[in-house]
């Protein structure tokens, strides 16, 4: 496969999107497209389980698991959005009763009553507080629009692709010369196992972490546990970064029982991180992909800064087939090791 003659006009077109302006868009949706195919190996592989061990075949197993899916996925909906509504509402009214007790009490002391303001202040400021709250969650619910429209878009490319997967990777094929087309289809099926197993690793520690996290603010009497847990097991979906976005909330809403709930809650992660680290992972390392940590958060912040969320969501499955692609093609192929490493912990 000659890599020159693609590598040229690929930054010829970087060039020309970047001077445009439309790189970062570009790169966004390619990002979001990708995304689709990923939740279309997911999609597969379960249709293909499903056809292994059941008498189904594979087009009736493909809608069960869509079908599965989309009950799942309602449901999740509809109960986060219920609990995340309602607390919020019930965190504001806290808040403007913590604010005006602590006044009250400072007032009792001579030398601060010049400082505070006076009940109508407070009241007036716990009113602009609320306009520019208002403001924020048009911002939000804004931001959220955009989100579902990207999950329904990576639903549907995921559903496409996974419904007729030859189809996709024919066409994909045939864009190479007769004498590469073998080789373009061995990497094509390499990728395909090694996205498949990352994802079987991700889910398995998606689900270990959530459950656990659930158990542990349970204890802890944290108010809402599953949702925290919920919340914690997709976040794990992102390496190293993931469990850090996942203990803010769960800190957060500790400092509502009180300030040492919030510290039990802080070692509680650590405590968690150290379990994922040392048990959960090496336990699924047999089915994830082994990716090297310095890359994958150096692919995380790169991509973070360059095109968003999205972009720290995929760095790590595109490090799994930048890792295929440059063991297939060039330490293989272009330089004679027939062993360029495992992808696995096997």
């Amino acid at each position: 496969m000659n890599f020159r003659s693609l590598l040229w006009p690929l930054l010829i077109a970087a060039l020309i999107f970047s001077v445009s302006g439309l790189l970062v868009p570009s790169l966004s949706v390619l990002l979001l497209v990708f995304a689709g195919l990923l939740f279309g190996v997911f999609i597969n592989g379960l249709a293909d389980f499903a056809t292994r061990h059941t008498p189904l075949s594979y087009r009736t197993a493909f809608l069960l698991v869509v079908t599965v899916l989309l009950l799942m996925i309602g449901g999740g909906v509809y109960y986060l959005g219920a609990q995340m509504v309602q607390h919020v509402d019930e965190l504001w009214s806290q808040l403007q009763t913590s604010l005006q007790d602590a006044t009250e009490r400072l007032r009792q002391y001579q030398f601060s009553k010049q400082y505070l303001p006076d009940s109508e202040q407070v009241q007036s400021m716990m009113s602009q507080q609320g306009d520019s709250a208002f403001s924020s969650l048009l911002g939000g619910l804004r931001s959220i629009g955009w989100a579902m429209t990207g999950a329904i878009v990576i639903f549907f490319i995921g559903a496409y692709a996974a419904y007729e997967p030859r189809l996709y990777c024919n066409g994909l094929i045939k864009l190479f010369p007769k004498e590469r087309r073998g080789r373009v289809s061995d990497v094509l099926d390499q990728l395909r196992s090694a996205l498949g197993r990352w994802i079987i690793g991700r889910v398995m520690s998606m689900t270990l972490v959530g459950i656990l996290t659930a158990i542990g603010l349970w204890f802890l009497n944290v108010p809402l546990p599953i949702t925290l847990g919920v919340v914690a097991a997709l976040l794990t979906f992102i390496p190293n970064i993931g469990p850090l976005l996942a203990a803010v909330p769960q800190v957060l809403l500790a400092l509502n029982v009180g300030t040492e709930t919030a510290i039990y809650v802080i070692v509680f992660n650590l405590a968690l991180q150290g379990i994922e680290s040392y048990l959960i992972t090496p336990m699924i390392q047999r089915h994830e992909v082994t990716l090297p940590p310095i890359l994958t958060i150096a692919a995380q912040l790169w991509m973070g800064i360059i095109v968003g969320v999205i972009g720290i969501m995929m760095a790590a499955p595109l490090v799994v087939v930048l890792m295929v692609l440059i063991q297939m093609l060039y330490i293989r192929d272009r330089l004679g090791d027939p062993n360029p490493g495992e992808l696995t912990s096997d």
